[in-house]
């Protein structure tokens, strides 16, 4: 008898790991319901394309992903344009966008508009079912995750940028925070090699997880539809993406251009427009130059494919991290690019050379760099050379899809 009712006890307790393992495995494969609170278009910039592309990648795998965010108050200088036929790509599929009210005569004494207090209580309502709350950009999305993170006891994962760890962890009016914001998050996503500054800022070593982020090579490809530029012909056509502020280069690209004898188009994307008016343009260039404002994400493969070559001069720039991802965008989609060397050592850890990948340019030397894109502009073989290089290399470097996987890896361990 008793060696009867062992056996049963061991039986059931077989039977209740079986029944634990299944469980596990259920929750472990089920879609979660992630929050995001970040910036997004049209707020244009490095972080905000990345979290269009991680949303919506996070979506694609049937994850149910809402993003709060605080876009459409975004000043004119940093705002993208969005026309109507790009709202389908806003939240398409499983992603969903909460903006806070741009129309909301909502201040503070002092003057101000609190957007974070905004964003938090957006967050907190969107929170019901939810699993994951992510915040990208630690000052302030990553406050208001915390503060909705004490609201509903959701777990939080925080994301930086280049200028949360250099400028703005510097400032001793915020270095507290950001310090009890790293302690407090249960994961902090690391961008290559800043995990010792994160260490050293607070975050526990356990918690840091080191992801690089790659380009979304189904979007980025050489098949990508080129895009209408409004260029007559065959006219090549030089594009610079960016703002137009210190260390960026732009000056230095339009003393270079003023100097190309071929007909050509410069297209600078940029709502800076109105700082060129300090410029000094010759009136052949004038001629030549097209401003347009930024665009969305979406709309940049087909920008790179439908120019000759992507300048990206930026040197001497004063966030010592920037590592912007547009330079392996312009690889992946088989574009032609021209980069600083400054750009060139910190993107895809160095592995971009010049004259087989990408054009290398040094912007203070104006000469050769007016005769390195006269070249391209002469010569489209040549960019298309360069062009198909580039895109070989990115292949080895991207992995979008194992990016999705990483990220699901650490919603699962934390939530």
């Amino acid at each position: 008898m008793r060696r009867r009712v062992r056996g049963l006890r061991r039986g059931l307790r077989r039977l209740r790991r079986r029944m634990h393992h299944r469980l596990r495995r259920v929750r472990w494969l089920r879609p979660m319901n992630i929050i995001f609170i970040s910036k997004y278009p049209p707020i244009e910039g490095y972080v905000s394309s990345c979290t269009f592309w991680l949303a919506r990648g996070l979506g694609s795998r049937g994850h149910r992903v809402t993003v709060v965010t605080n876009a459409f108050e975004v000043e004119d200088a940093h705002r993208e344009r969005l026309e109507a036929a790009d709202l389908y790509r806003y939240q398409e599929g499983n992603l969903r966008v909460r903006n806070t009210d741009p129309f909301q005569a909502l201040r503070l004494i002092p003057e101000a508009n609190p957007f974070c207090e905004k964003l938090a209580a957006a967050a907190i309502a969107s929170a019901k079912g939810a699993d994951i709350l992510d915040s990208w950009y630690l000052v302030s999305y990553g406050s208001a995750g915390m503060l909705a993170k004490a609201a509903t006891g959701l777990p939080l994962v925080l994301r930086h940028a280049g200028s949360d760890l250099g400028r703005l962890a510097a400032s001793p009016q915020l270095r507290p925070l950001v310090r009890a914001m790293l302690e407090g998050a249960d994961a902090v996503v690391a961008t290559r090699g800043s995990a010792p500054r994160l260490r050293e800022l607070g975050a526990p070593a356990g918690r840091i997880h080191e992801l690089g982020v790659p380009v979304d090579t189904s979007a980025f490809h050489p098949s990508a539809e080129p895009a209408r530029l409004g260029v007559k012909g065959d006219i090549p056509v030089i594009t610079y993406i960016g703002k137009i502020t210190r260390g960026k280069g732009v000056r230095e690209l339009l003393a270079a251009a003023a100097r190309i004898k071929e007909d050509f188009r410069l297209l600078i994307l940029s709502s800076g427009a109105a700082n060129l008016r300090g410029q000094k343009i010759p009136p052949r260039l004038k001629r030549r130059l097209l401003v347009r404002p930024f665009v969305p994400p979406w709309k940049v493969p087909g920008i790179i494919r439908a120019s000759r070559c992507v300048v990206l001069p930026e040197h001497h720039f004063p966030v010592e991290a920037h590592s912007p991802i547009l330079p392996r965008e312009v690889l992946a989609c088989g574009g032609c690019l021209a980069i600083s060397e400054e750009l060139r050592r910190k993107v895809a850890g160095g592995r971009i050379i010049a004259g087989e990948h990408a054009l290398g340019i040094l912007p203070e030397r104006t000469e050769d760099f007016a005769r390195k894109l006269s070249a391209v502009v002469r010569d489209e073989e040549l960019a298309l050379r360069l062009g198909k290089a580039g895109r070989r290399l990115s292949a080895t470097i991207e992995d979008f899809e194992g990016y999705l996987g990483a990220n699901e890896k650490i919603y699962r361990e934390i939530a």
